[in-house]
């Protein structure tokens, strides 16, 4: 893109030409840079008023940062040293906004060559700037004329003869050339004394001149106010160059045609670029022809994959392109998601978290990012997918974007969760043949030794009844004893085998049954209970009645003082649940909580007491086998939930029990 490198003086218009040229400000400066003339289009672009304007600075005109770099005061300079000085940047108006000029300042000298003053012609460039070869055709009512600006007609002449870079002209009512400046001669060829006179159409092609061309450009500008065009215009020495042109009607008092002015550039060089880039861009069309045929096959091949989700996204993650694979893996047509951004496949703890940026964020590191995880189907149900993001650079190593490729791996994770889940199965059925192993050795042996010795002591003895009696009673509560650990034995192992369906069953009930089973119990401890209102899930009846049961037994049991039980539910997020175990599933679950006041443990031994056979207590102090908490545990794991026990000694204990909602 180029922009206006200078601005003309307008060499013999005349007052009443430049007066009226609406599209530039053109400024007369003192020494000092005050302002001593103005015209329309000054007033037009920047907003002051004649009267507001002459004698102030024209550093007015700067924005505020400018004025403080003393931008214009070094323009001014430059202008000194060099006669002339062209800028483009930011300029203010009288009401503060701001417009993008093209200004060249050039200083004028008298007949000993000493400076005598300097013109600022301004051009309001905001509109184009991206083009500086095409000229603001808008033209606006004149306004009316500036006193000020009423000048000699030799100043005006001086002022516009001097420019270089534009041809500025003066022609007739019928385009016959009235003035010429230095900038004409320089572009056209011809001398002043050679051209005035002559009508306009001469710098016009032989066909161009056939067409009519000249006349009905000067006919727009009488139409419109101005008119502009390009194309081919013929020098002196009829040598070919490309102009860009703006003929402006210019107007007496009462409306009447006077004349117009004709502004005219050299966009040669621009012209011959523009034809070069056109040639370049040919040849580049052909090559992208090419290569787009090649792209064609490739997106053939890409869009027929079936077992793979591939899709291109663009620097923001937007979705440009949908394959067959993808449809299939992710459930979405094509003119579903393209637009939509990757973000969606992913669950909302995974967006929460910020994934899909971090892997967009690593991909762009590390050129891609792989990772592995739960994705969302446009169903909204999840696949284990297995993803590589894949960075795209331009030739310059700029992102263009990134491909992704999506492998549905669900059958193979389900595979590995039910192979982790089985190994941990056997895990547990090996440690609790271990302490089987150690109950056959120790506890169920321990009563029948005990029997045999008192056995052998009533043999020893069958002459004393007292002790007989005794003994007997003692063989008795061994008895009893071995047939409360073999119960618990069978209790523990029929958990999970036959439980039967689940059903939806209210809670509230659950408890009202167990209440009236230790309805005598509570009594004789004049234990209190106080429960929340709790909540109907689908549960195995049996099952949740006999965990209640344990766990209120056991509060009503370890207590040395009046029990003091609060039962108490609510619904939490697996999110909001600390270190819970790896074999969850389930998004949301109902939180029993079943707090005590009784003797409490110690925190160690917060996961001991749910093994098997585990007693904090010898039997001497609390009735039980040991397996109690050890049920407890199988029953919530058979519903997929888990346990956990929190105790202080001597203040009570309280166990947490989670159970999915569905």
């Amino acid at each position: 893109m180029s922009s206006i490198d200078n601005i003309p003086h307008f060499a013999g218009a005349g007052p009443k030409m430049v007066t009226e040229l609406q599209d530039y400000a053109i400024i007369l400066l003192n020494v000092n840079g005050d302002v001593i003339n103005w015209n329309v289009g000054a007033e037009r672009i920047k907003g002051y008023k004649t009267d507001e304007i002459i004698g102030k600075s024209f550093r007015q005109f700067y924005m505020p940062a400018d004025q403080r770099n003393k931008l214009p005061e070094k323009l001014i300079e430059k202008a000194k040293q060099h006669g002339n000085v062209t800028h483009e940047g930011w300029r203010m108006r009288k009401d503060g906004s701001r417009f993008w000029g093209s200004t060249v300042i050039t200083a004028l000298h008298d007949s000993h060559g000493a400076i005598v003053n300097f013109t600022e012609i301004t051009r309001d460039l905001t509109a184009k700037r991206d083009t500086d070869y095409e000229l603001k055709t808008a033209a606006e009512t004149l306004a009316k004329r500036n006193e000020a600006l009423r000048k000699s007609e030799e100043q005006y002449h001086k002022m516009v003869s001097e420019v270089r870079d534009y041809a500025i002209i003066l022609l007739s009512p019928d385009g016959d050339i009235m003035s010429w400046n230095l900038g004409a001669e320089r572009i056209k060829g011809y001398k002043a004394e050679e051209i005035i006179g002559k009508n306009f159409r001469i710098f016009y092609q032989l066909q161009d001149r056939i067409d009519g061309r000249p006349d009905r450009l000067r006919q727009q500008a009488i139409d419109n106010g101005s008119a502009v065009d390009e194309g081919w215009r013929v020098r002196k020495d009829g040598s070919r160059f490309w102009g860009s042109i703006t003929i402006t009607a210019l107007h007496a008092d009462d409306g009447s045609i006077i004349g117009f002015s004709k502004v005219t550039r050299d966009l040669t060089e621009k012209k011959n670029l523009i034809d070069d880039l056109q040639q370049t861009s040919s040849e580049l069309q052909q090559r992208n022809d090419e290569l787009q045929k090649s792209e064609e096959r490739y997106h053939q091949m890409i869009a027929e994959v079936q077992d793979y989700a591939i899709i291109l996204l663009d620097e923001n993650g937007n979705i440009l392109n949908w394959n067959a694979g993808a449809e299939k893996i992710k459930g979405y047509k094509a003119t579903e998601i393209i637009g939509t951004n990757f973000r969606i496949f992913y669950t909302d703890k995974d967006k929460a978290e910020g994934l899909p940026q971090k892997l967009i964020n690593q991909a762009i590191t590390t050129g891609k990012a792989t990772h592995e995880g739960w994705r969302v189907r446009k169903d909204g149900s999840k696949f284990w997918g297995s993803i590589t993001i894949t960075a795209l650079h331009d030739l310059n190593g700029n992102i263009l974007g990134f491909s992704k490729v999506t492998r549905d791996l669900t059958e193979r994770k389900l595979a590995d969760d039910k192979m982790r889940e089985y190994i941990i199965m056997l895990e547990r059925q090996n440690l609790e043949l271990e302490q089987f192993a150690y109950i056959a050795s120790h506890d169920l042996q321990e009563p029948l030794r005990k029997i045999q010795t008192f056995a052998d002591i009533i043999q020893h003895n069958l002459h004393d009844k007292k002790m007989m009696e005794r003994y007997f009673e003692k063989i008795k509560i061994s008895t009893a004893r071995m047939r409360a650990l073999i119960n618990s034995l069978l209790d523990y192992s029929r958990l999970g085998k036959e439980k039967g369906n689940k059903i939806y069953t209210d809670l509230n009930m659950v408890l009202e049954t167990v209440l009236f089973d230790f309805e005598l119990l509570i009594q004789e401890k004049h234990a209190t209970i106080i429960n929340d209102p709790l909540p109907s899930i689908e549960v195995y009846p049996d099952q949740i009645t006999q965990l209640f049961a344990n766990l209120i037994g056991n509060a009503l049991k370890f207590s040395d003082k009046k029990p003091l039980i609060q039962i108490k539910s609510q619904l939490v997020a697996k999110q909001q649940l600390q270190s819970p175990p790896e074999h969850l599933t389930k998004n949301e679950y109902i939180e029993l909580s079943f707090q005590d006041n009784g003797i409490g443990f110690d925190s160690e031994h917060e996961e001991l007491i749910f093994s098997i056979f585990q007693r904090l207590h010898g039997r001497s102090q609390y009735e039980g086998t040991g397996i109690g908490l050890s049920i407890c545990r199988k029953i919530v794991e058979s519903h997929s939930g888990f346990i956990r026990a929190k105790g202080t000694p001597g203040k009570g204990a309280c166990f947490y029990v989670y159970l999915p909602v569905k």
